[in-house]
């Protein structure tokens, strides 16, 4: 009996010393379980020797990681790269492209325009087309891409808007004096009853009024004519006045040129 109780108690500790070394296991043991553990499932294309491989690749790629790491050469690297995505301090320092170029073009454009070569420029090629104009020399074509409007043209038509229409004096009835008859016609035949009293229009009346109308137009295309005139000698007064204005600066640019050589 002492034996046997022996026995069972090297076996516990046999037991015990097990489970301490591997650090894992099942406390059936304790109980005594029936339960038989479950056969290792063998997996197709998985053997002990790709295992090995698998652990073996994990090993060289964590060494190599570690080297990586540990050179002074990948830190520079590292080091580089961080620096070169750094971004400005300043966002005011940005410039769009052309920036400046623009800038220069615009002082340049500032000075002559204070140094007055821009509107003498303007005048020249001014007196340039007036004297074309006075020659005859500028076409029609070339004259409407010069000005945008024809405020000559304009005037004169304004005025040829405003003035009344003249009747048509000539034998026969016009269409207008035909409605105007048949409505007359058509009033007279209507009796006259209470609020309404009978209109008749005498022909000598009714002359009268056209021959009114006929005089004002007359003297409407008379004062169209002068104004007509009247403009035309204006702008050649403008012209010779332009005309005059350009021989005497190029008169002055000659004599300050030779003065400058003598």
């Amino acid at each position: 009996m002492e034996g046997d109780e022996s026995e069972q108690k090297r076996e516990t500790e046999k037991k015990r010393s097990r489970f301490a070394e591997e650090g894992m296991g099942s406390l059936g043991w304790l109980t005594e379980s029936t339960i038989m553990p479950r056969k290792q499932r063998s997996i197709e294309g998985v053997g002990p020797s790709s295992i090995v491989d698998l652990k073996a690749h994990l090993y060289r790629s964590q060494q190599e990681a570690k080297n990586l790491s540990s050179s002074p050469a990948s830190q520079e690297h590292f080091r580089a790269k961080k620096f070169t995505h750094k971004g400005p301090t300043n966002h005011f320092s940005l410039k769009n492209s052309g920036v400046d170029a623009r800038a220069h073009r615009d002082k340049l454009e500032l000075k002559a325009i204070n140094d007055g070569s821009v509107s003498y420029a303007a005048l020249e090629k001014k007196a340039e087309i007036y004297e074309k104009l006075a020659r005859g020399e500028l076409s029609d074509e070339e004259d409407k891409e010069k000005y945008c409007v024809d405020f000559f043209h304009k005037s004169l038509s304004d005025n040829i808007s405003d003035q009344p229409k003249e009747p048509d004096t000539s034998p026969g009835v016009s269409p207008q004096n035909e409605y105007e008859s048949n409505d007359i016609a058509q009033q007279n035949e209507k009796p006259a009853g209470p609020g309404r009293t009978s209109m008749t229009i005498d022909d000598d009346e009714r002359k009268r009024f056209i021959r009114e109308i006929h005089e004002e137009a007359s003297q409407a295309r008379v004062k169209a004519s002068a104004v007509k005139l009247r403009r035309e000698e204006q702008a050649v007064a403008r012209r010779e006045k332009l005309k005059q204005a350009y021989l005497k600066k190029l008169l002055e640019k000659a004599t300050t040129a030779k003065t400058d050589q003598q």
